[in-house]
């Protein structure tokens, strides 16, 4: 009966949600638990239940505190990039600078805001950290990302030149409060984007981040930006072409 009431008491606080918390990635809390990685995934996805040892191991390791303590809706990339740039001892601008990043965007990575980026931008980070993100991370950050049938939903700096991608598929500017103000779509999602560098709204709180998915067939692009568009109604704050007005 203690165990029942023991494992309640870890599902509701999120074995997941603390460990992020904690920044500790599935294959290192396994090795603090003495189980294995894929455990540890079972156990996070209600597949599983620990024993009566094994939760006491995960309450001797985790930060079961209250969420005030941590996000609620906790980024694996973020404990990972905090841990590791506190590793180093650098501020924010600091590890910027090295990494050829924008501060706003390395902050919008730590805060959770931004969730997954793209490969360029984590290479950029693990280059400049001298660490890696750990494979078991990167895929628990590429399945929260993953879109069935097209691909991942990754978020770049649209102000950063070399962080747009250049490949074809629909985009989406978000101003500083997390608002879609424009969605548009490309064969070179970069040069779209260099097109509204002179237009008097693109800049800063207007058009803070960006968020795309590669979609390489020119009809379905067409198709998914007219759609959401629609879906957005006034919401889009910049284009309405679409937007339905009877």
């Amino acid at each position: 009966m203690a165990v029942v009431r023991l494992y309640g008491l870890l599902c509701m606080k999120n074995i997941r949600e603390a460990r992020i918390r904690t920044g500790l990635s599935q294959g290192e809390l396994a090795d603090k638990v003495g189980v294995s990685q894929p455990l540890v995934s079972m156990w996070e996805r209600g597949k599983s239940t620990p024993s009566e040892k094994q939760q006491k191991a995960l309450q001797a390791v985790l930060d079961f505190g209250s969420s005030a303590n941590g996000a609620t809706d906790a980024s694996p990339l973020a404990a990972w990039l905090m841990k590791a740039r506190s590793a180093k001892g650098w501020s924010i601008p600091e590890l910027a600078h090295k990494a050829d990043l924008t501060p706003p965007a390395v902050y919008r990575i730590e805060s959770g805001v931004t969730r997954n980026i793209r490969d360029a931008t984590r290479v950029k980070l693990e280059t400049a950290l001298g660490v890696k993100v750990p494979e078991d991370t990167a895929q628990e950050v590429a399945d929260e990302a993953a879109v069935q049938g097209l691909g991942s939903l990754e978020d770049f700096d649209p102000h950063l030149d070399s962080d747009r991608p250049t490949e074809p598929g629909i985009y989406v500017l978000y101003d500083i409060s997390e608002r879609p103000v424009y969605v548009g779509e490309g064969r070179n999602v970069r040069k779209r984007i260099k097109d509204h560098e002179d237009k008097f709204w693109f800049k800063r709180p207007i058009v803070e981040t960006a968020s795309w998915i590669q979609v390489t067939d020119d009809t379905l692009r067409v198709q998914i930006e007219t759609l959401m568009i629609k879906f957005l109604k006034s919401n889009a704050v910049i284009n309405k072409q679409n937007v339905d007005r009877g």
